[in-house]
């Protein structure tokens, strides 16, 4: 009698949070969306774009990343890592989850940490342009972090676009202080990526030729019919992988009256339901420069009124690429060893997808691990700091 009863009492329990967590994630989304915590200072505006400073834990705290105690060091490194991200996601894809979180790792392992935010654009924005972010917003940001740090040298570490666009900084800007540069799953020669490559590249001629003979260009189309909306942008990369999308979510449905794992699946589909929109400027530039052209493996382009040489990017490169990523599969990724003149540049390879590799369940043990060793041989130390290893 009594196992009934607590059989009952358990089954009550289970499908009372089952419940609970089904109409609270409708109605209470804030609740269980975990990202964006770390505290910061923003150092620096123009427009859409800032500039955050992370602030470090008081040296000896302990924190838990993905299941695994760290004890915060005080700074140790001189040279700050800036933090790059893509555009079309919020700059908070760095910091997730308290335990998943990138900004977070890196503090603890003694770095000072800085983050360029895009901001959200949309509708209104889509004259931006690669200019904007490379040529105006960029060498702002990296001036207010050298005043602010006082390092002269940085650390870039981009995601994805994020990586593309410190490539063309640094291309189009010759600056020599920026001492290691770190992409994770950036696409750099995007014939190769999956079905879309060989489309732009079977494209490119015709459309040249269309061009020619008509006189009808892409440059001379309006910004509107290149601007992606966020709806649609988040709806295009789940079509990436639609199998996916369906099991994460009927794993959703198994694991409701799970808290702490209905809490994961928000945040994360937070990440992938709510994105600002793709300004049309930049997208009509992506797509005739990167995509048709693919000139980012012919070493050269114009940005704005600048020449992006990437044969002058001399920075120690660490490059990374996913194992199973469908959408910056290995050859796009590893492309860029091809173009920068770096005689310290490394490639490696990881489990994980586009967003896996990134910050996926293996990632803080080979994407941020292998990234934290890479940079802390160069990175110059100005202190012993704690152990928490």
């Amino acid at each position: 009698m009594s196992k009934f009863i607590d059989r009952s009492v358990r089954f009550y329990r289970t499908g009372s949070a089952f419940v609970n967590n089904a109409i609270q994630r409708r109605v209470n989304k804030a609740k269980y969306i975990q990202a964006d915590k770390s505290n910061y200072e923003v150092i620096c505006t123009d427009g859409l774009m800032s500039v955050r400073h992370y602030k470090a834990q008081p040296p000896g705290s302990t924190m838990m990343i993905d299941g695994k105690p760290y004890v915060a060091r005080q700074r140790r490194y001189a040279m700050p890592i800036v933090l790059v991200p893509p555009l079309g996601v919020f700059g908070w894809i760095f910091d997730l989850m308290a335990d998943r979180s990138m900004v977070q790792y890196f503090l603890a392992h003694g770095f000072d940490v800085y983050l360029i935010d895009w901001g959200a654009p949309s509708q209104d924005d889509m004259n931006l342009s690669l200019e904007d972010y490379v040529c105006r917003w960029f060498p702002k940001a990296m001036a207010a972090i050298r005043e602010h740090s006082g390092s002269e040298e940085q650390s870039l570490v981009g995601y994805c676009m994020g990586g593309l666009l410190a490539l063309m900084y640094l291309a189009s800007s010759n600056d020599d202080n920026v001492a290691n540069l770190v992409t994770i799953a950036s696409p750099v020669d995007m014939h190769q990526m999956g079905f879309s490559g060989p489309l732009s590249k079977a494209l490119s001629k015709p459309i040249w030729a269309i061009g020619k003979i008509t006189g009808l260009k892409i440059t001379e189309m309006e910004n509107r019919f290149f601007h992606v909306p966020g709806n649609r942008l988040s709806l295009m990369f789940k079509m990436t992988n639609p199998l996916g999308t369906v099991s994460s979510y009927l794993q959703l449905v198994r694991n409701m009256a799970d808290d702490d794992y209905v809490s994961r699946y928000m945040t994360m589909s937070e990440w992938f339901t709510n994105m600002p929109d793709y300004p049309g400027a930049t997208v009509q530039e992506m797509i005739r420069k990167m995509g048709l052209y693919n000139r980012m493996t012919k070493g050269r382009f114009r940005i704005g009124n600048r020449v992006a040489d990437f044969n002058t990017i001399h920075a120690n490169l660490l490059a990374f690429a996913g194992d199973s990523d469908n959408l910056v599969p290995i050859p796009a990724a590893e492309a860029i060893m091809n173009v920068v003149a770096s005689t310290d540049k490394t490639f490696e390879i990881v489990p994980g997808g586009h967003a896996g590799v990134f910050t996926g369940s293996k990632a803080t043990h080979t994407t941020w691990s292998i990234t934290k060793d890479w940079l802390s041989q160069r990175s110059g130390r100005i202190s012993s700091g704690q152990a928490s290893d």
